[in-house]
């Protein structure tokens, strides 16, 4: 089969590669275990890892971890040679005991390395759906990830609540405009912090106010829209500079809740507490496996509710062909992209 596999380090052009190599098989998954950097062999004090499916790829997202995986910037170190991609739909040709009942269908999944999405053939795991009625296979490679962290971040973690102001960064990605989305569906202000004029409108589309940081300061400009008054909560994807800068917006009691790197991790300052403000981690995946099973279907039940009362959709804004890989997973470097990008696999 083909795959985009990333062999050395470097930018995604200059690294990834389009490999022939063998189909993955329902026993090369049995007892192995999972860690933080993927698919590990089982060993002492290890449990097999039993929830997992073989797909047969139809579509496959492309995302940031993409270009921070093959940079070597990733916060796991990630084994060289791997399938790069980490969810997209696929019909499911073989399964681990416990997920037999999918076989046949087509569902939406997550993929982790090695065997990532941009395969005609790999595994999907823990987070495995069937597409909700009326979402494309295009709409639903893309859907996952960013629905779920963004509803653990805003929802969940950060309890966003209406009537707040709430400070989106990097709002016009894939997990920004999905946070955007579910702020406005709670009934709060958001207000985006976007790069350029036409990630503007694309926001300003999903119900937010929204200001262009490459314009002026982001900071001044926010104050300017909230006549001054701070805000409530920022909730940032980005962190570095931007997110240190977004935390000085915040009231007393402000949240802050951090759920990605986009601009790197910087060390946080640590006058935060003078502010009596909250910092809040929020990520998926470091739960135990019973409580991760109970988080996905709570996730995904409250998800398909507010799709179905039009309150959500994904945003995939840019579909591709399967060779034209490395030429997307270079305008996500660039920040040339706006929510999600998708490839066709063939």
């Amino acid at each position: 089969m083909q795959a985009w596999r990333v062999h050395g380090t470097g930018e995604p052009l200059e690294v990834l590669r389009l490999d022939e190599i063998d189909e993955p098989r329902v026993e090369d998954f049995t007892g192995m275990s999972m860690g933080l950097p993927g698919w590990i062999p089982t060993g002492p004090g290890l449990e097999p890892f039993t929830d997992w499916v073989v797909l047969r790829m139809s579509h496959a997202a492309l995302a940031l971890p993409d270009v921070t995986m093959a940079r070597g910037d990733y916060p796991v170190p990630i084994t060289r040679p791997y399938i790069t991609g980490q969810e997209g739909v696929g019909e499911v040709i073989g399964a681990a005991p416990a997920w037999q009942h999918m076989m046949g269908k087509r569902v939406a999944a997550v993929a982790i390395q090695p065997w990532g999405s941009l395969a005609s053939v790999t595994v999907g795991i823990s987070m495995i759906f069937e597409i909700p009625s009326g979402m494309t296979d295009e709409q639903a490679a893309g859907f996952l990830i960013p629905a779920h962290t963004a509803y653990h971040a805003a929802i969940r973690r950060g309890e966003v609540r209406s009537g707040e102001t709430v400070v989106v960064t990097g709002a016009a990605g894939g997990l920004g405009s999905a946070i955007v989305q579910l702020c406005v569906a709670q009934g709060a202000r958001v207000i985006a912090v976007v790069g350029s004029a036409d990630k503007v409108a694309f926001c300003e589309s999903l119900g937010a106010d929204a200001i262009d940081h490459s314009a002026n300061s982001f900071v001044d400009s926010v104050r300017e829209l909230t006549g001054g008054a701070a805000v409530d909560v920022v909730i940032d994807p980005v962190q570095g500079e931007m997110g240190l800068a977004a935390q000085s917006l915040l009231r007393p009691n402000g949240r802050r809740v951090l759920c990605g790197h986009a601009g790197g991790l910087i060390a946080h300052d640590p006058h935060f507490y003078m502010y009596n403000h909250t910092l809040i981690g929020a990520t998926l995946g470091s739960y135990p496996r019973e409580e991760m099973r109970r988080i996905n279907v709570e996730t995904q039940g409250a998800l398909e509710k507010l799709i179905a009362e039009g309150q959500y959709r994904p945003t995939v804004e840019r579909v591709v062909d399967w060779l034209d890989v490395p030429e997307a997973c270079n305008d996500l470097a660039e920040r040339r992209t706006l929510g999600r990008v998708v490839v066709r696999v063939p």
